[in-house]
């Protein structure tokens, strides 16, 4: 097959959060299954790119853009309808942007299979809600029509589109990760040395974008609520929105919690896993994931896991290799607490092991090729 990978952004921008990489991973592994995958995107910080590299073995066509920040459009269409047209599947990911739209009308035009995979975006959650439903009227309900396929993270990202979307174009499959990245991490103590974090210290992290849909000011107000003694929350990640990172600063200072919780930029590599090792809890309050990677990453890294239950991963989690609660300052306040104790921690992850075998990329990938195939089948 001639797979054709449509998004604006990919790895190794990963500042962007979970889908660049999870993009990429689902891109080796198609190439890894003998399948020709070419990629089609916009690098965020060269809007005048306009070259072809290979990433990891993957080719990757970079488009030049014009607009200011995430608002990127493409210069011209060329470029991507000949990509579209040596492709057999086209497969979109992601809305709120504006290289998908001309990519699923081309993919129409010259008769390719279109599926589209929308990262749990359909939903408007956080800031900027008429805009998004303004774009879901002049393009999502457009691709919606025109995808043969629509691929959901999880049983809730599934529901949400049932609405607009017939029952048998919707197909879930979950993410998945490298599991090996993660396994038998050491714990130097340099990470928390290098932050003046003491070795006694609880301590608890999350790592991601630091953006409104992480419910991140909830967070911080349950961790002032929970009173967890000698705890410490560090929320780890690019802040692309910095009205919104300076909210949490005042918010921090109004608590008083100056010392005790602090945003910090985004590690990657050794550095990460490094954090990651170093942590008691790893917790993710977003107000909604279609699956939800860096909790993945943490259960693989063998952390207690502390999500929302609005998290696509959140049932995989629940009561084996972490705990799920209600997204609210008293659910995860009360989930805090819950951590802080050892004996009750142990139990909330018995199940670990299990949830891991679960995690890695062959099922994911294996189920997307049968979905292309059945699909250039029918």
């Amino acid at each position: 097959m001639h797979i054709l990978q449509v998004s604006p952004v990919y790895y190794p921008e990963v500042k962007f959060g979970g889908p660049p990489k999870k993009i990429h991973g689902l891109s080796q592994g198609f190439q890894k299954k003998g399948h020709d995958v070419q990629v089609v995107t916009f690098h965020s910080e060269y809007p005048k790119l306009s070259e072809v590299r290979l990433v990891d073995s993957v080719e990757v066509t970079y488009l030049p853009w014009f607009g200011r920040g995430t608002k990127q459009w493409p210069m011209k269409l060329s470029p991507l309808e000949s990509l579209v047209e040596g492709a057999d599947i086209v497969h979109c990911y992601g809305l709120y942007n504006f290289i998908c739209p001309p990519a699923s009308r081309l993919g129409v035009k010259h008769r390719k299979i279109v599926v589209l995979e929308p990262l749990g975006m359909f939903k408007p959650k956080a800031r900027s809600l008429l805009a998004k439903r303004l774009y879901h009227a002049l393009y999502t309900n457009r691709m919606l029509r025109e995808a043969k396929s629509i691929i959901c993270a999880s049983d809730a990202e599934k529901t949400e589109l049932e609405s607009v979307v017939p029952p048998g174009k919707l197909t879930v499959r979950r993410n998945g990760i490298d599991v090996s990245e993660y396994q038998n991490l050491r714990k130097t103590g340099a990470f928390r040395k290098k932050n003046g974090i003491a070795e006694t210290s609880f301590l608890m992290i999350f790592m991601g974008r630091i953006s409104p849909i992480k419910n991140l000011g909830q967070l911080i107000k349950a961790f002032s609520t929970a009173a967890v003694p000698d705890a410490v929350l560090l929320l780890i990640g690019p802040a692309l929105e910095p009205n919104y990172a300076n909210e949490l600063n005042g918010l921090i200072e109004a608590l008083k919690l100056r010392n005790q919780v602090r945003i910090l930029p985004p590690l990657y590599d050794h550095d990460k896993l490094d954090a990651l090792a170093s942590a008691d809890l790893f917790v993710l309050p977003s107000l909604s994931e279609s699956f939800g990677n860096a909790a993945a990453e943490a259960v693989a890294a063998e952390i207690p896991v502390l999500l929302t239950d609005t998290c696509g991963i959140a049932p995989i989690i629940h009561g084996k290799a972490g705990l799920a609660v209600e997204c609210s300052v008293e659910g995860l306040s009360h989930g805090l607490r819950e951590f802080s104790d050892k004996k009750k921690a142990y139990l909330l992850c018995s199940g670990r092991a299990e949830v891991i075998r679960h995690l890695s990329w062959e099922q994911p990938i294996n189920q997307t090729l049968e979905l292309y195939q059945s699909l250039l089948n029918s």
